[in-house]
C-alpha cells in the first residue's frame, strides 16, 4: 500500500497533534486531524515553554524561527531565584542567550495559541484539519481503525494516534478494546494510580511595571511561583500549591471559578518581589485557570493500531516546562520508527513493532523528566526542612554558568526526526544523537565504582601513612636550621619537613635519592591535572577548584593520602554536578592556559631542581628544601597572577568580539588547544625522560634494584614499620608514591569509563585507552602515562566539539 493510500488519524489538534501532522506531511503521508474545539488555535489562557530540544525538532519542520522571533531580546534574558519575601537569592543574567550558545536555541515562553497558529499555518493540507470533531468512540478493524466523532461522523484510517491530552478518549477506548480482545494487556485500573500532589493556577496578565523583565522563581513554604515576561509585555504566571495529601485517579477534582477565586484570595499577600504581591498580579489578569497537576507516565501507550502521544502518554509538572517538548519528542520518535524502512506494508505486526519501539525509546526518558520536574517542584515549595535548606543554600552556591549547565542537561538526550535534515546552528553542547556512541544508562554504577576505589585507597592510606615519628634531628650530618620565615609555627613545621626530606636528600643511600627523583614527575602530573581542572568552566564554585588547598594538605599529610580524597570528591562532583567532565564544561580561558606552563616551571620545576641539586652548603640545601614545600601555593598564585597580566594585555573587545567571548568561555579556541597540546607534550616527555633515567640508573647500579628503590609490594601494603628511623621514612615515601600512583590510575580509568558513559568515545576506544594506560605504567612511568591520558582526553573533547561546530 502506498503512502497516498494510507491514512493516519490524529485525535487532537494541540501541540502534539499539529507537530505530528507537520512531520507526516514532510514524508508525504496522508493524515486527518480531528479537533474537539471550534477553532484550531483557541485562546485558553495558557502559555508554553519551548526548550532547545523541542525547538530543534520544530526547526526540522520549518517552524522554529517564527516561534523564536516572537520573543525579542532582552525579553526572558534574565532569571531570578527569590525567597518568600521576594528578595533575590540569586540572579542569573543572560539566560536566554546562554541557552542559545549552549544548545543552539533559546528557551522561549509564548502563548500556546501562538504556537498552534504557527504549526497550523505551516501545514499545506489545512483541509485535513477538522474542527468540532471530538472523537467519542473507536472501533478496531482487521487492518485499521474507525472513529466516530461528536458530530456522528465516522473516519477510517490505518492507525490512530491519540494526541488528545490527559483525559484522552483514545486511551480510554484503547483500554476498553484491549480489555475485550486481550484481557490483562493493560492494568485493570491504571487511572486510579495516577497521582496529583499539586494544583496550579496559571494565567496571563497585562504588563506590570514593578516586575523586572525575565523569569522569576519564587520560593514559599508549600507553594511556589514561576513568573515570565512574554510578547507585548504580557506576564505569564504559575502558582503551584501543594495539596494536603496526594490524590489519585477519580479523587482528583476539577476546579471551579469559585475555587480559583478562593485560591487567589488565600495567596494574594504572598510576595513575588519585595514590591509586588500575587494579588496585584492576579488583579491585572487577562485570563486565569485553576487545575490539578497530574504527574504520571502510563505503563503502556499502544494497543493494536492505536497509540497515544503527549499528555495522553506522559504528564509532567509544568514547572520545568518539559511537557510540550516531551510531546514533540514522542512525535519525532514515532515518525522515526514509522518511516524507518522496515514497515513497507503497515501490517498489524509491523505497526505493533513501530509502536513498541517508540515507547521503548521514550518511556525511560519520559519517566526521568517527570521525576525531575517533581523533584524540582518539591524543592521550590520547600516541602521538607531538607528541601527548604536546598532551596535557600544551593542557589547561593551556584553560579549562573553552573545553573545553565545543569538546567540544560535534559535537552541533550532528545530525539530528532531522523529522516529530515538537521538545521546547522552553532552550539557548544552535543545532543546525544551527535555523539560517536550512544550514552550509557545507570551512570550511578560507574560513580559507585569510582567512589569505592578512591574510598578504599583513602582507607588504606590511613593505615600505611601513619606513625612517621620520631623525626631526624639532623640534616645528614649537619644540624637542623631553626629559622626560615620568622613565624614560629611555620618554622616549626618546616623544620620537621626538612628533617624528613633530609633522609633521601642528604643521606648516603642512593636508592632513597633515586626514589625521590622518580617520585617528582608524579607530583608534577598530579599538580598539572588539578591545576587545569580547577580552571575549567564546570569547576567554578566546586571544591576541586581549590588545588592549593589540596596541595598544601598533601605536603603536610602525604599526597598518597590526599590524592584519593581529592579524586573521591571529583567523582562525586561528576555525579552531583552533571556538567563536570562534559565537553561544554571543559574549557579554560586562553590566558589561564598560557599561564600554566610558566607557572609550573617557576612554581614547581625550578624549586624541585634547586632542592635536588647537591649544593655543598647544608644551610643552603635546607633552605631550598623548605622553599620547595609550599610549591602548590606558588603554582596557584602564579597561575592567577600571570593570567591576570595576560588578561589585562588583551585589547578591549568590540561588541562583535564580546558575543564571541561568551562562546569562548565554554569552548576552546585553536590557540588554547595548541597551548594545552604543548603543555601535555612537554609534561609527558619530561616525565618519561625522568622515568627512563631512573630505570637506567637502577639497572646500571649493582647496589640497586626496583624492589630496593620502590619497595616490595607485599611489605608496602602490610603496614609494617621498618626497623630504623631512616628506613621508616624511606618506606613512607615509597608508600606515598604507590598510593598516589594507584589513585591517579584508578581515577584515569574512571574518567575513561565516564567518557564512554557520556557517549564521547566508543566502547572499543575506552578499552584501548584503558589498556594503553595500564601498559604505559612500567614503560614510560605513571606520570607520563597520566599526562598522556590528559592530552588524549583533551583531544576527545576537541573532536566532539568539531562534530557539532558549524565551522567544520
Amino acid at each position: 500500500m502506498s503512502k497516498s493510500q494510507r491514512t493516519v488519524l490524529i485525535s487532537g489538534g494541540g501541540i502534539a497533534g499539529l507537530t505530528l501532522a507537520n512531520m507526516l506531511e514532510s514524508f508525504g503521508q496522508k493524515y486527518i486531524i480531528l479537533e474537539a474545539h471550534g477553532e484550531i488555535a483557541p485562546q485558553v489562557g495558557a502559555s508554553i515553554g519551548l526548550h532547545p530540544n523541542g525547538l530543534r525538532i520544530l526547526d526540522q519542520i520549518g517552524c522554529a524561527d517564527e516561534i523564536v522571533a516572537q520573543i525579542e531580546t532582552p525579553q526572558q534574558d534574565e532569571a531570578w531565584m527569590r525567597g518568600s519575601d521576594g528578595s533575590v537569592i540569586n540572579h542569573y543574567p543572560g539566560a536566554r542567550d546562554s541557552r542559545r550558545v549552549r544548545h543552539g536555541y533559546p528557551t522561549t515562553f509564548i502563548d500556546r495559541q501562538a504556537v498552534l497558529k504557527i504549526l497550523y499555518e505551516n501545514l499545506e493540507s489545512k483541509d485535513a484539519v477538522l474542527c468540532n470533531q471530538r472523537v467519542v468512540s473507536v472501533k478496531a478493524l482487521e487492518d485499521g481503525v474507525e472513529v466516530t466523532t461528536s458530530k456522528g461522523e465516522t473516519y477510517r484510517g490505518d492507525i490512530l494516534i491519540g494526541a488528545d491530552g490527559l483525559h484522552s478518549t483514545v486511551r480510554k477506548e484503547m483500554w476498553r478494546i484491549a480489555h475485550e480482545l486481550s484481557p490483562g494487556y493493560f492494568a485493570a485500573d491504571e487511572w486510579s494510580t495516577v497521582p496529583c500532589h499539586y494544583k496550579c493556577m496559571f494565567g496571563i496578565s497585562h504588563p506590570i511595571e514593578a516586575l523586572p523583565k525575565g523569569a522569576h522563581y519564587v520560593l514559599h513554604q508549600g507553594s511556589s511561583y514561576l513568573i515570565l515576561d512574554g510578547p507585548g509585555g504580557r506576564v505569564y504566571w504559575f502558582l503551584f500549591v501543594k495539596l494536603p495529601c496526594p490524590l489519585y485517579g477519580e479523587q482528583i477534582p476539577r476546579y471551579t471559578k469559585q475555587d480559583e477565586a478562593d485560591i487567589a484570595e488565600e495567596y494574594a499577600s504572598q510576595h513575588i518581589t519585595p514590591d509586588l504581591r500575587f494579588g496585584q498580579l492576579y488583579e491585572s489578569r487577562m485570563t486565569a485557570t485553576l487545575t490539578p497537576l497530574h504527574e504520571h507516565v502510563f505503563q503502556k501507550w499502544h494497543f493494536g493500531r492505536m497509540m497515544t502521544v503527549g499528555d495522553a502518554s506522559h504528564k509532567f509538572n509544568p514547572l520545568t516546562g518539559r511537557g510540550g517538548n516531551g510531546a514533540i519528542e514522542t512525535a519525532a520518535c514515532l515518525i522515526n520508527h514509522l518511516f524507518s524502512g522496515k514497515n513497507k506494508n503497515w501490517t498489524n505486526s509491523e505497526i505493533d513493532a513501530v509502536f513498541r519501539a517508540t515507547q521503548d525509546d521514550r518511556h525511560d526518558r519520559a519517566s526521568w523528566l517527570m521525576a525531575n520536574s517533581h523533584a524540582t517542584q518539591r524543592v521550590h515549595a520547600m516541602e521538607t526542612p531538607l528541601h527548604a535548606a536546598l532551596a535557600k543554600i544551593m542557589p547561593r552556591l551556584t553560579s549562573a554558568d553552573a545553573a545553565f549547565n545543569t538546567g540544560g542537561l535534559p535537552n541533550l538526550g532528545a530525539s530528532r526526526v531522523d529522516g529530515l535534515p538537521i538545521i546547522k546552528r552553532e552550539h557548544l553542547l552535543p545532543y546525544d544523537d551527535e555523539l560517536p556512541a550512544k550514552p550509557l544508562p545507570h551512570k550511578w554504577v560507574i560513580t559507585g565504582l569510582g567512589v569505592l576505589a578512591q574510598a578504599s585507597l583513602y582507607q588504606l592510606s590511613q593505615k600505611l601513612l601513619s606513625g612517621l615519628s620520631p623525626f631526624p634531628t639532623t640534616f645528614g650530618d649537619a644540624p637542623l636550621a631553626d629559622h626560615y620565615t620568622g613565624i614560629g609555627a611555620v618554622d616549626k613545621t618546616l623544620k620537621v619537613l626538612v628533617s624528613v626530606f633530609g633522609v633521601p636528600l642528604a643521606g648516603q643511600n642512593q636508592a632513597q635519592w633515586t626514589q625521590l627523583v622518580a617520585f617528582t614527575p608524579l607530583i608534577l602530573s598530579t599538580t598539572l591535572d588539578w591545576t587545569i581542572e580547577a580552571h575549567r568552566t564546570a569547576s567554578e564554585g566546586l571544591v576541586t577548584s581549590l588545588p592549593s588547598l589540596f596541595g598544601s594538605a598533601f605536603q603536610l599529610r602525604g599526597i598518597g593520602r590526599i590524592a584519593p580524597l581529592y579524586h573521591l570528591v571529583s567523582v562525586l562532583e561528576h555525579a552531583l554536578c552533571g556538567f563536570v567532565g562534559r565537553v561544554g564544561g571543559h574549557a579554560i580561558p586562553n590566558e589561564v592556559a598560557d599561564a600554566v606552563l610558566p607557572s609550573l616551571g617557576l612554581g614547581y620545576v625550578l624549586p624541585t631542581a634547586l632542592m635536588l641539586w647537591p649544593f655543598k652548603n647544608s644551610d643552603t640545601r635546607q633552605k631550598l628544601t623548605a622553599f620547595w614545600q609550599p610549591f602548590p601555593v606558588y603554582v596557584s598564585l602564579l597561575v592567577g597572577g600571570i593570567s591576570s597580566v595576560y588578561r589585562r594585555q588583551k585589547t578591549t573587545v568590540t561588541g562583535e568580539q564580546s558575543k564571541a567571548k561568551s562562546k569562548q568561555k565554554l569552548r576552546h579556541d585553536k590557540a588554547t588547544q595548541s597551548t594545552l597540546r604543548l603543555i601535555y607534550t612537554a609534561g609527558a616527555a619530561a616525565s618519561g625522560l625522568v622515568h627512563l633515567w631512573s630505570v637506567y640508573r637502577i639497572l646500571s647500579n649493582p647496589d640497586m634494584s626496583f624492589s630496593t628503590v620502590f619497595g616490595k609490594l607485599g611489605f608496602l601494603i602490610s603496614g609494617r614499620r621498618a626497623p630504623t628511623m631512616e628506613g621508616n621514612i624511606f618506606t613512607f615515601f615509597q608508600r606515598d608514591m604507590l598510593l598516589n600512583a594507584a589513585s591517579v590510575l584508578a581515577h584515569t580509568v574512571f574518567r575513561i569509563v565516564h567518557l564512554r558513559s557520556l557517549g564521547y568515545i566508543t566502547t572499543k576506544q575506552a578499552v584501548r585507552a584503558s589498556v594503553a594506560t595500564l601498559v604505559a605504567q612500567p614503560i614510560v612511568g605513571p606520570s607520563a602515562a597520566h599526562i598522556g591520558f590528559l592530552g588524549w582526553r583533551e583531544e576527545v573533547f576537541n573532536k566532539v566539539q568539531r562534530r557539532i561546530s558549524t565551522e567544520h
